[in-house]
């Protein structure tokens, strides 16, 4: 096929008609208007044998002649018209005249918009991917259920289910910020609760710190969902009390005998009076008391064998039980078939939330200095320490993570008979605090003889 080549000052309609009249499989005619001037281009007209016609912008790019096709004539749509292609001539002898290559323009716009929806595409990905404020918790209680204690599990989720729904928990868990996390604290402080507040504080920088590793987990791949969690919302947002006091209150031996012949003389109900009591008699969690099992009970060895899951260190706890100790649980009734102290509903354990209320209570007709439900514990390991048990049995018999290189990797020893003993050496100790005439005086007397 031969092309005949052709050069006008003015390529018009009646060009084109005149051309494509003749038009012939054989022939090919190149139309050339000719240039009004250097760097501005040339518009061309291709009239091909079958009749179509294509219109063209041809320049020079570092004396190489190119050529960009800018479109095929017809008066139909999506095609154009004479007047049309001359328009778009116009645009590509603009870009040619301030020096950019109009087809390497052409290939970087086509780059720039399969880039933007490539772009697009993964924002798509992404929201169908990214977890809300729900999801977060919801993954972030799992873990915690599966990696930490039960008692520290529950103060989450009770924490959660009470002050997260301040916020939209459908908002993406990324678009959290830290005005939201004022907005929480701010509820809590309202109510009178400011060390819930910190409280609350520590669990959602520990659950969004867990967001930001999430994306890179297993469980991402399993869950099919990401947080896409750039930065801890909670970092910059105040502790509502900078310097929280460590508690570090402990009952005398005035105090338990006072407290403990409350309890026998109170109203509060006889699962709740053996719960404190076993909490002092043996040192032990109050989660861990409250949610006692009778399974985990073993009378005939006359332990609580507590398992992993139910310990702060993730570690099985064997207590032994004094005579005091294993007297409460064998003269409990057993009013469920799963737990020793079930609450009302008779589904679950017995609620620690109204402990401290409880004794608050209790001690309003004592002169004792106010303390709550986890000092008993701490009061153990004052009283016991007094009673001459040292303080590595102490440690061992109230679970405490030992750090040392032996304990952690090595000794594989339960201490059940040092344990044994020392809870024997604790139980004397404890009936003498309670049958010692001299605590048997009213607490004003006491604070008298102390003063004397």
């Amino acid at each position: 096929m031969k092309t005949i080549k052709t050069s006008i000052p003015d390529i018009k309609q009646t060009t084109l008609d005149s051309y494509k009249a003749k038009s012939n499989p054989e022939t090919i005619y190149q139309i050339k208007e000719q240039s009004r001037g250097r760097g501005q281009g040339v518009f061309i007209a291709r009239i091909l044998g079958n009749g179509e016609i294509d219109f063209y912008f041809k320049y020079f790019i570092n004396e190489k002649e190119k050529s960009k096709k800018i479109g095929r004539y017809s008066n139909s749509k999506n095609q154009l018209t004479l007047a049309q292609a001359k328009v778009e001539f116009r645009k590509l002898s603009a870009i040619y005249n301030a020096g950019i290559d109009p087809k390497a323009q052409e290939l970087e716009n086509i780059q720039k918009i399969i880039t933007e929806k490539v772009a697009q595409n993964e924002i798509l990905r992404i929201k169908q991917l990214q977890g809300s404020l729900s999801q977060l918790a919801e993954f972030y209680l799992i873990h915690l259920k599966e990696n930490k204690g039960q008692s520290h599990f529950r103060n989450v989720q009770n924490s959660f289910l009470k002050d997260l729904p301040i916020l939209n928990l459908n908002t993406k868990a990324s678009d959290i910020n830290k005005d939201d996390i004022v907005l929480i604290l701010h509820a809590i402080t309202e109510r009178g609760s400011l060390v819930m507040a910190n409280r609350m504080r520590a669990y959602l920088s520990a659950m969004f710190q867990y967001g930001i590793f999430f994306d890179n987990s297993v469980e991402a791949v399993k869950r099919q969902t990401k947080f896409f969690i750039q930065s801890n919302p909670v970092l910059n947002v105040q502790k509502i009390i900078k310097n929280e006091k460590r508690g570090d209150r402990s009952l005398s031996e005035d105090e338990v005998n006072i407290f403990w012949n409350s309890l026998v003389n109170s109203k509060m109900t006889l699962l709740r009076i053996n719960v404190f009591k076993l909490i002092l008699l043996t040192g032990s969690r109050v989660e861990e008391i409250a949610s006692l099992r009778w399974d985990e009970i073993d009378f005939k060895e006359r332990t609580i064998n507590l398992p992993p899951e139910r310990t702060k260190n993730k570690r099985p706890h064997i207590i032994p039980l004094n005579e005091l100790a294993f007297e409460i649980i064998e003269k409990s009734p057993k009013l469920h078939n799963i737990y020793l102290f079930p609450a009302q509903n008779n589904i679950e354990p017995l609620k620690t939330d109204g402990f401290s209320q409880a004794i608050t209570r209790l001690l309003g007709n004592t002169k004792i200095e106010k303390f709550v439900p986890r000092d008993l514990r701490r009061t153990f390991k004052t009283l016991t320490g007094k009673a001459g048990i040292s303080k590595e049995i102490r440690d061992r018999l109230q679970n405490h993570a030992l750090q040392d290189v032996s304990s952690l990797h090595y000794d594989r020893y339960d201490y059940l008979k040092e344990k044994r003993a020392a809870m024997d050496i604790w139980n004397d100790y404890f009936n003498d605090i309670l049958k010692n005439p001299r605590y048997h005086l009213p607490y004003s007397t006491i604070n008298n003889t102390h003063q004397s």
